[in-house]
């Protein structure tokens, strides 16, 4: 999943000419398909003494059925939980001894197992990292034990209204398709999840096929793939095909109910194109210029000029074949109507009037800036690779993503703005102190 949800960023970055942009000192990305058969990608930036390490899997909630949901999720906590050779704790202890720091994610469409670490400290941790992957020994009592952690995250999530108004979102624009499910998983799939199921899901989708190893940093291509075996201990596989999710055509409206907020929370969006469309480019511009910043037209309209929420951004979030779009405030439920009705008025006065003088210019240097500023960050340049490269699409560089918004042109904005935002068919999601009979003087066309 390429996620790009935009909210409010801190602005003051000047316009780069793209003519003057270098790879962040970078010498370059290389690839390599290892004798094992693991695709491998580095991007060496002599300039650090470190090195971010993932290895990614194009395996993510997706990819699971009503009966596995939250399988993906369970199998990363996992991979931490011991091998062969060593216990859950000796895995920690030992990658905190070399001075590394290891952090696991699942999402729609990827897991990743990642380590930060100094250089020198490179090869015990890569051979560590591989471990983790071809001798995980799923017990049943760390098995049992590692649920009912995920049953505690859960009820953290279900607590934080924002997690729980973007889980109603996707199960409004996707249900039934696995893209509506959570990540997290539910509860009776997870309870119902035995060791042995667990590893048949491991071996089955977990492939060389469909996996990629990133290193970024003070790192040569030719020293990690010296580290690595020359027979890897997980199958070989052949690159998943996906089952492609079907438009809910009609607009679908989810509530849930929490008397205990004094706020509501709300989304409405639609569904979009996925990364491998070039539309993504202006719909990242639209998204920025809408709710992208203070300056954005409904930052300035819903709060600066009306004080109808403290809280209001856009969000364009991005898998292979399909994406979403829309809009996330916060807000008293007295005010839902008249924030709902404001930014339908002012998405519709976008696409009859157009954009305003030297609007697409800030939404552009806003998105570039945006990006170079990831770009110092090793572990976001490594994740950026990881997915970019498991998608499928042709990978562009920073100057090369740079230069394709830049070209981006007024009327192409207004195109998506007209194919997409029609709020007629927007789904729509809330969590507060409200009901479907609230809602449904909003929601229904």
């Amino acid at each position: 999943m390429i996620r790009v949800r935009i909210g409010l960023v801190a602005r003051g970055t000047e316009a780069v000419p793209i003519g003057e942009i270098e790879e962040m000192t970078s010498e370059g990305i290389r690839e390599s398909l290892t004798q094992s058969g693991l695709h491998v990608v580095t991007e060496r930036i002599p300039g650090f003494h470190s090195v971010a390490l993932g290895i990614f899997f194009r395996q993510g909630s997706r990819d699971e059925d009503v009966k596995t949901n939250g399988a993906s999720h369970l199998i990363e906590h996992m991979l931490f939980k011991g091998t062969s050779k060593r216990s859950s704790k000796e895995i920690l202890a030992d990658i905190e001894r070399l001075g590394g720091i290891s952090d696991g994610f699942t999402a729609k469409e990827i897991t990743g197992i990642t380590i930060r670490c100094l250089t020198d400290s490179m090869k015990p941790l890569v051979a560590l990292l591989l471990e983790m992957l071809g001798s995980s020994t799923f017990e049943a009592k760390e098995l049992r034990k590692e649920k009912r952690v995920i049953y505690e995250e859960m009820r953290s999530a279900e607590e934080d209204p924002q997690d729980t108004v973007f889980d109603r979102f996707f199960e409004a624009c996707f249900a039934p398709h696995p893209l509506g499910y959570p990540v997290i998983g539910r509860r009776k799939a997870l309870s119902g999840i035995g060791r042995e199921r667990l590893i048949e899901v491991y071996r089955k989708k977990y492939t060389l096929a469909d996996s990629i190893l990133v290193a970024v940093g003070n790192v040569k291509e030719e020293e990690l793939i010296g580290l690595l075996p020359r027979r890897m201990k997980l199958v070989s596989g052949e690159r998943k095909v996906r089952a492609q999710p079907v438009e809910n055509s009609a607009p679908i409206s989810m509530v849930h109910t929490r008397k205990d907020l004094s706020q509501v929370h709300a989304v409405m969006g639609t569904q979009t194109v996925g990364t491998n469309s070039d539309e993504r480019f202006p719909l990242a511009l639209l998204a920025t210029l809408l709710g992208g910043g203070m300056s954005s037209r409904l930052f300035s309209l819903l709060r600066e000029d009306k004080g109808l929420v403290y809280t209001v951004s856009s969000f364009l979030e991005l898998f292979e074949d399909c994406g979403v779009a829309g809009f996330y405030f916060i807000t008293e439920k007295s005010k839902l109507g008249k924030v709902f009705r404001a930014i339908e008025q002012e998405v519709s006065r976008l696409k009859k009037k157009g954009l305003r003088a030297g609007e697409l210019d800030t939404a552009k240097t806003l998105t570039k800036s945006s990006l170079l500023l990831s770009m110092e960050s090793l572990s976001h340049r490594m994740a950026r690779l990881g997915h970019w490269k498991l998608s499928a699409q042709r990978f562009r560089t920073i100057p090369q993503t740079l230069a394709a918004f830049e070209k981006v042109t007024e009327d192409e904005v207004l195109d998506v703005a007209r194919k997409f935002f029609d709020s007629k068919v927007f789904h729509t999601s809330f969590v507060g102190p409200i009901t479907e009979r609230d809602t449904n003087p909003l929601t229904r066309r």
